[in-house]
């Protein structure tokens, strides 16, 4: 059984290791982005309750592969390909369904859903490696960390909001200090949206029966750590491009 703190804990653990890997080398942030997919994948079907968990833990799986690989040897903006491609695995697998397909709306939403926070995960590998864009992974991840931390407080939704909100934009606000490239606005604005985020989904995946389950739990604390991967790659993409005042 899990709980508020340990999904907090989960969040913390996985934003930290993308930190540590961002850091590290290009090579390992990739492994570390396709093994929190893969994990993500095990649990999201079960989190949501849909009838075709194995099935549909596998259609994610699979998007998480593609998407990782597809940017790795490929091109960034091929990645809708991969989302297209999930869709119509999602189908296909309601297709194979011998149980008289009950929920299937909700079945084949559910497993695309999973497919696109994987598919935006693999915005952390698009981040090119130079100096601006690992300090951004880092800053972003630390954020996501800091803002976790405070979910595991016992407090009430409005206080805990409010102080995870402080505690990102805190955080970012001091690393962009800290990293010139980064900078303090951006610093800030990331870590603001990472508090709001965090603070929305830790509230709204606490109202799901299965959270407290080891997988579902696990998944919903992985979510917000991989769908910020495009959000922070666009970022990068505008420090590396000079946009004026960033």
């Amino acid at each position: 059984m899990m709980g508020a703190a340990s999904r907090a804990a989960v969040t913390a653990l996985g934003a930290a290791a993308l930190a540590v890997a961002g850091f590290l080398s290009a090579d390992l942030l990739q492994g570390v982005v396709l093994a929190l997919g893969l994990v993500f994948a095990a649990g999201w079907p079960r989190l949501l309750d849909l009838p075709t968990a194995h099935g549909g833990s596998l259609v994610i799986a699979l998007a998480a592969l593609a998407s990782v690989l597809l940017v790795r040897f490929g091109d960034f903006a091929q990645l809708s390909l991969v989302t297209g491609l999930a869709v119509v695995a999602a189908i296909l697998h309601q297709m194979l369904r011998r149980d008289g397909r009950p929920r299937l709306v909700e079945s084949i939403s559910g497993v695309v859903s999973g497919a696109v926070v994987t598919v935006s995960a693999a915005g952390w590998v698009a981040i090119e490696a130079n100096q601006a864009s690992t300090e951004l992974v880092v800053t972003a991840a630390a954020t996501i960390a800091a803002a976790a931390a405070v979910t595991a407080l016992r407090a009430s939704i409005a206080v805990v909001g409010s102080l995870a909100a402080v505690a990102g934009g805190g955080v970012g606000l001091v690393t962009g200090f800290l990293l010139d490239d980064v900078g303090m606005v951006p610093g800030l604005l990331v870590g603001l949206a990472a508090g709001i985020l965090t603070a929305a989904l830790h509230i709204l995946f606490g109202q799901f029966p299965a959270s407290r389950r080891v997988r579902p739990a696990v998944s919903a604390s992985l979510l917000l750590v991989l769908v910020s991967g495009v959000p922070v790659y666009l970022v990068s993409r505008l420090l590396t491009s000079g946009v004026p005042g960033i």
